[in-house]
């Protein structure tokens, strides 16, 4: 059984911040240095200085950019910058975007869901974490005791009737409208009870699969095992849900560009990479990333197939001969089942076997990078910031669900659930 509950949201407060558009921010950890500055110069308020706070040489234990978040969040909750609904409300959220020719709208909800252990299996993560991340988000969880940026949950509701809820609140005008970088974001807010007590029933019987936002649960459900006797909103973490029946779903790959631990040698690994893979030579024409994207795509998602880019329009596709050749590879903890996936394929064959990068350990993590942006990947591999990238089809939606609610993880960084979600739309505050 899961608990789905509206809250007394924290919203800026326009009249001393200025519009919404100024004040949030994409999800911290694809917020770059640069965009970072850029945010900083938007708005004093901008949620940036409360996710994402700036390191300074002169930072200390006990002064740092969690203990200023923490500051700021205190000082804008005095100047009513920041202001709580006298209700609890649940918070609709709608995202209009473009994607690959097709205008598409994601419609979900910001609400609290009760905290539990994955073990239940109500509540189903579906990729590993990075410690060094978890490490970052509980520094700040436990200095700001707030939730400042929903986790992504996916739940199933074929029968759309979440859906009609959402549709029917988004016929209002919206508190926010929002273009950013191609995507329009609306924001409503509702306090009916009928609305309230259907959404919290349909909920009951369902499991939220974990889109985005893995570090942050496990984060927040560590902090409430730790102080639930005096923290008792910590029982519940703010997400974003939205229906994974819904056909606008979009899902990107992420693709992993390598810095080998040892000076890479290309004729070892392409001899090394024959024993598992059956190798083809590729002359990429410019635009070098839209080539690579439609021979992945002839191919298909589960085909085993990726493209290893070494720069200059020099690449190899790489076929996996045997699946079951993973098998040998797999810690005790992960599925025989993960041999049908791409990505699994590519981390235990490719990553581990042959480059000898084993990234579930935390010392072998600085040598892989994880971009969504496939010219970006191109352009970095081009440059010589990394020896190699490998490039792969996009993991389907169907089977991230059916093995996280089989209690299969995905290698981490396995999706890319687009568009991200905005942080600063609402605040969820532990009092």
């Amino acid at each position: 059984m899961v608990e789905v509950v509206p809250f007394k949201g924290l919203l800026y407060n326009p009249k001393k911040t200025g519009p919404f558009s100024q004040v949030v921010a994409p999800p911290y950890d694809v917020i770059s240095p640069a965009m970072q500055e850029e945010l900083y110069k938007k708005n004093p308020y901008n949620i940036v200085r409360l996710i994402l706070n700036k390191e300074t040489a002169e930072d200390t234990k006990d002064s740092n950019r969690y203990t200023r978040s923490a500051t700021l969040y205190q000082q804008w909750l005095k100047e009513n910058a920041l202001t709580q609904d006298s209700e609890p409300c649940f918070y609709i959220y709608q995202q209009e975007y473009d994607f690959e020719g097709n205008r598409n709208i994601r419609i979900g909800v910001f609400a609290r869901v009760r905290i539990e252990d994955f073990s239940k299996g109500n509540i189903c993560p579906h990729e590993f974490t990075l410690s060094k991340a978890k490490q970052d988000r509980s520094a700040l969880l436990r200095t700001c005791k707030a939730n400042f940026s929903p986790i992504f949950g996916l739940y199933s509701d074929p029968e759309k009737t979440s859906d009609q809820i959402f549709e029917q609140v988004a016929k209002s005008t919206p508190l926010a409208e929002i273009e950013d970088q191609g995507v329009v974001h609306r924001f409503w807010k509702s306090d009916d009870p009928v609305i309230t007590e259907t959404l919290s029933g349909l909920f009951k019987d369902k499991k939220i699969v974990i889109a985005d936002g893995h570090h942050r649960y496990e984060t927040a459900l560590a902090y409430h095992n730790e102080n639930s006797a005096h923290v008792l909103d910590s029982a519940h973490v703010m997400m974003f849900l939205t229906n994974l029946e819904s056909e606008s779903l979009t899902v990107y790959p992420i693709h992993r560009m390598i810095k080998t631990p040892e000076p890479f040698d290309l004729g070892d690994f392409l001899k090394k990479a024959s024993q598992h893979f059956n190798i083809c030579p590729l002359s990429l024409k410019e635009p070098r990333d839209v080539e690579i994207k439609q021979i992945l795509e002839q191919e298909g998602s589960g085909s085993g197939t990726f493209c290893a880019y070494i720069g200059n329009g020099e690449a190899y596709l790489l076929k996996v001969k045997n699946p079951d050749n993973i098998l040998p590879l797999l810690s005790s903890e992960e599925s025989p089942e993960l041999k049908a996936l791409d990505v699994a394929q590519l981390h235990a064959l490719a990553i581990k076997a042959i480059l000898g990068i084993d990234t579930k350990n935390p010392d072998n993590q600085n040598y892989v990078t994880y971009n969504a942006n496939r010219a970006e990947t191109v352009q970095r591999i081009d440059t010589g910031e990394f020896d190699l990238a490998f490039f792969l089809n996009p993991t389907p939606v169907s089977e991230v669900r059916r093995l996280a609610e089989s209690g299969v993880r995905l290698p981490q960084k396995a999706t890319y659930f687009y568009p991200k979600l905005l942080s600063g739309l609402v605040i969820n505050p532990f009092n």
